[in-house]
């Protein structure tokens, strides 16, 4: 029987980055009326995942940044993991004539060099997210933890990039293709997976009453880790052949989980 449900954010929750079909919520809330915590794990922040469980009273874990940060319902940190400064300047020389924006994350903020417009502009267009302007971050990145480096490319171009920077980086470092436009870097050991891995441990839970929604490539290692999978049908081909259940909506893959209980 599901106990608990591990939802991604962007492309399967959350839509264009910034809106939530109601009827997911309800689901999702319904879910956890009839005893099932739950849960996000996603690629973005922790203060954006407690922004949105506060908002809909979601009980569950927090995994934020591909599985760096892991808090449980009570704020207790679990599990936090940051590059170390020498992969830092190992990343950005790699990145150095990419195509792409680089952010830098800590546990709780996005720094970025210059806002450029369509940093500014997406900003503008949801509240979840706020962005720090650093004109010399570059030179103060050893006076931070840094968690993860993010880019924001053209629409798609993220798997040719992806593969450039999986040649130059050592094995120890991780790129994950969080959506068509937005690729996170960190440690290895950071992944959405992992971080389960971790609350099941610490918590001493039953795999099998573990269940994952998800749609992009930094979600196949939480499908890896149970057949409770569910991936987005709007999602490309390997991550769609390596869920259990594919289901065009999160409210879809929740009636299905409660139907099968």
């Amino acid at each position: 029987m599901i106990k608990h449900i591990f939802c991604d954010l962007d492309g399967t929750l959350l839509k264009d980055f910034r809106s939530f079909d109601p009827e997911d919520i309800k689901a999702l809330q319904k879910a956890q009326a009839e005893g099932i915590k739950i849960s996000i794990a996603t690629g973005r922040l922790d203060y954006e995942i407690r922004n949105i469980m506060e908002r809909y009273h979601f009980n569950g874990f927090r995994i934020s940044q591909n599985g760096a940060v892991v808090f449980d319902e009570n704020d207790n940190l679990i599990y936090e993991k940051s590059l170390a400064y020498e992969d830092v300047l190992l990343i950005l020389q790699a990145l150095k004539n990419e195509p792409v924006i680089v952010f830098f994350q800590t546990i709780d903020h996005y720094y970025v060099e210059k806002k450029l417009p369509i940093i500014a502009d997406f900003e503008k267009s949801q509240d979840l997210i706020t962005y720090i302007e650093n004109p010399t971050i570059i030179d103060e990145l050893h006076k931070h933890k840094i968690i993860t480096i993010s880019t924001w490319q053209e629409d798609n171009m993220n798997i040719e990039i992806k593969k450039r920077l999986d040649e130059k980086l050592p094995k120890h470092i991780e790129c994950y293709i969080s959506s068509k436009y937005t690729m996170d870097i960190t440690c290895k050991d950071n992944s959405k997976g992992n971080a389960i891995r971790q609350i099941i441990k610490k918590h001493n839970l039953n795999i099998e009453e573990i269940a994952v929604i998800g749609d992009s490539h930094n979600d196949l290692s939480m499908f890896q880790l149970t057949n409770n999978s569910y991936v987005m049908s709007d999602a490309d081909h390997l991550v769609k052949s390596s869920a259990k259940w594919e289901v065009r909506s999160v409210k879809a893959a929740v009636d299905h989980i409660l139907y099968t209980r």
